[in-house]
């Protein structure tokens, strides 16, 4: 079973994006460990603001095809640091989230994706579904 790890800061739509596509329960604890919701791995925020877990990251993306970088539209901030996708040696794409709230910029998080090192960027809402064909048309992994 390939996996796909959803990388975010805390509140950023990872469980949300999860469930909108269909591989997580609709309730899932926070703890302070990996989850595992059906073909997602969710890694806790912390692995990505403390550069001392980095390891940690690159250990847990091991067992995954993919890597789903997920960045909030409305942060003005983001914990990505630059060139960050290029020591993961797998697909790596970008989702933007909360697309649909009116504080939101698209174009500044899609700044914070490309510094990070993506390409390949995704803008979705979890709630409404907007974007979310097109990211199962262009990341098959997600449903392989």
């Amino acid at each position: 079973m390939r996996r796909i790890m959803l990388l975010g800061e805390r509140g950023a739509g990872r469980r949300s994006l999860a469930r909108a596509l269909g591989h997580a329960p609709a309730f899932m604890p926070q703890p302070m460990a990996v989850e595992f919701a059906g073909r997602f791995v969710i890694p806790p925020p912390e692995f990505l603001e403390n550069r001392r877990f980095y390891r940690a990251l690159i250990t847990v993306s091991m067992d995954c095809s993919t890597l789903l970088f997920v960045q909030d539209a409305t942060r003005r901030t983001s914990a990505f640091p630059p060139g960050f996708a290029r020591i993961f040696n797998r697909h790596v794409a970008g989702i933007i989230t909360k697309t649909d709230m009116p504080e939101a910029s698209i174009e500044r998080a899609t700044r914070f994706l490309n510094n990070a090192g993506l390409q390949n960027i995704y803008a979705i809402s979890a709630l409404s579904g907007e974007g979310l064909d097109t990211l199962r048309q262009d990341v098959p992994a997600l449903f392989v």
